[in-house]
């Protein structure tokens, strides 16, 4: 066999694993689809919807040792949108949003993005964010809380 023959023979080679893996790719990608990643659609109602939960991270180290508080959190089987009433009880799939407590206050901050959580200008020291999924019409949902305690060093 000649050296051109060799060369031919093995880029041959490797471009069918190249399409192999390709293939294996694309198969992967279609087996995964929109519902998989971003779950029902809001448009339809859905039958005996489980309850909803609450998930948090710990504050992000990084940036707690600068004085800031990011604290990263998502729900599953609640969609959180800035809709409010009675109404609002009978939508599905639920909806709802997010309360959270600064230091034992009295009254909740109120959240509708699903963004992370931001404190700045906390003092250093100890303390206590308490988040928890709200209704519609603000009364918090039984086992839908969390509490995250959390210490900011003193500044430098």
């Amino acid at each position: 066999m000649t050296v051109n023959r060799k060369v031919t023979v093995n880029v041959r080679r490797v471009g069918a694993v190249i399409a192999t893996v390709a293939a294996i790719f694309a198969v992967s990608a279609l087996a995964q689809t929109a519902k998989d990643v971003k779950g029902a659609t809001p448009l339809v109602a859905i039958p005996n919807e489980p309850p909803p939960k609450l998930i948090v991270d710990p504050p992000i180290p990084e940036q707690l040792a600068l004085g800031r508080v990011f604290i990263q959190y998502r729900t599953e089987n609640l969609r959180l949108l800035p809709v409010f009433g009675n109404s609002a009880l009978t939508v599905s799939p639920r909806i709802g949003h997010l309360h959270y407590y600064v230091d034992g206050q009295s009254w909740p901050i109120v959240d509708t993005s699903g963004e992370t959580v931001v404190l700045v200008g906390l003092p250093p020291g100890a303390h206590q964010l308490k988040l928890e999924l709200a209704d519609a019409t603000h009364k918090p949902i039984p086992e839908c809380n969390k509490v995250v305690e959390f210490i900011i060093p003193p500044r430098k």
